[in-house]
């Protein structure tokens, strides 16, 4: 099972124009979609898009990497984008008066300090501006004990993105640095994310947690300004071998689907989500093509889990010890 990296009701619910019709289908938003992507292979937004226009969004991708193909492979190329770069797209888009048109902001792998830097800049500059923007942040830093980004991101999130968010989406370790506390159990998993929330963001859904006694399983936490304190929604997910790249984007994405249509209803939430997540990646356990060790996602042959999830697991909700 991949690592994943990716209750409480926004107060600031999307614009009137978000649920306006077209040709007979209900537009759920429309969502600026800032992460890394790949030419071959599914990771970053190559990995978000598709599952949130199924789910009737409306996306615009900006890439923070382009690459041939993720990094876990023994050759890649491409490069990574620059604040200036960003700051040119952007140019264009305020011009045309398009930021004026987007619901939702999500963002994932960031890059290089230039580019954090910017969108952290973009990112405050759309919230003054539009205060119903929904704003979802994966704060994507690293993995397994381990920084694949600057030390510096860590302060640049803590400070800068999460404060506008109403949603984050840290894996384990990545809640850990945001918080600046060890997680060993569900207890110390809902007291880190209540520190992030400390910071400014409205929910914290910590993805994937690998705990002690508990090999077998891995375990979701949700915490939210609706829950009430000392209350979180816990998951457990049976857990499922293999290595598979792009989950974290993908939960990411159906994390902003579901709490967009289910505000304030983490049971639900977090159910469809994972169940989606769960069937791609036995989907792809049995029918993909390992390669270098690492399996892509079989995210369109899932398009129909990913649509009607099918949900096996059920969220409960849990309250810290006394």
């Amino acid at each position: 099972y991949c690592s994943l990296r990716r209750t409480g009701t926004p107060k600031h619910p999307a614009p009137d124009h978000a649920h306006s019709q077209s040709s007979g289908e209900l537009r759920a938003g429309r969502v600026l979609s800032i992460s890394s992507s790949v030419v071959y292979g599914y990771v970053g937004n190559k990995a978000s898009t598709f599952p949130m226009q199924l789910q009737g969004f409306d996306v615009d991708p900006i890439n923070s990497v382009q690459l041939s193909n993720h990094t876990g492979y023994k050759i890649f190329t491409g490069e990574k984008r620059e604040g200036v770069e960003m700051e040119k797209l952007m140019e264009g888009l305020e011009k045309n008066d398009f930021l004026a048109t987007y619901t939702h902001l999500m963002t994932g792998y960031l890059g290089t300090k230039t580019f954090i830097e910017c969108v952290a800049s973009i990112v405050s500059k759309m919230k003054q501006r539009n205060k119903g923007l929904l704003f979802v942040c994966d704060p994507v830093m690293g993995d397994n004990g381990k920084l694949y980004v600057p030390e510096s991101f860590i302060s640049i999130y803590r400070d800068k993105l999460i404060p506008h968010a109403a949603l984050v989406t840290p894996n384990q370790f990545e809640a850990e640095k945001l918080s600046e506390s060890k997680i060993t159990d569900l207890d110390s998993a809902y007291e880190a994310a209540a520190k992030i929330i400390q910071k400014g963001a409205k929910n914290v859904v910590i993805t994937s947690l690998e705990l002690k006694g508990r090999e077998d399983y891995v375990d979701v936490v949700a915490v939210g300004e609706g829950i009430g304190k000392g209350g979180y929604y816990h998951l457990a997910l049976p857990r499922q071998p293999g290595k598979y790249s792009g989950c974290g984007d993908l939960c990411t994405a159906l994390l902003l689907v579901w709490f967009t249509k289910h505000p304030g209803n983490f049971k639900a939430i977090l159910e469809k989500t994972f169940a989606s997540i769960q069937s791609v990646i036995h989907r792809t356990r049995t029918q993909g093509t390992k390669r270098c060790g690492w399996t892509e996602l079989e995210l369109i042959a899932s398009r129909g889990e990913i649509t009607l999830p099918n949900i096996k697991q059920q969220a409960t909700q849990c309250y810290v010890s006394s």
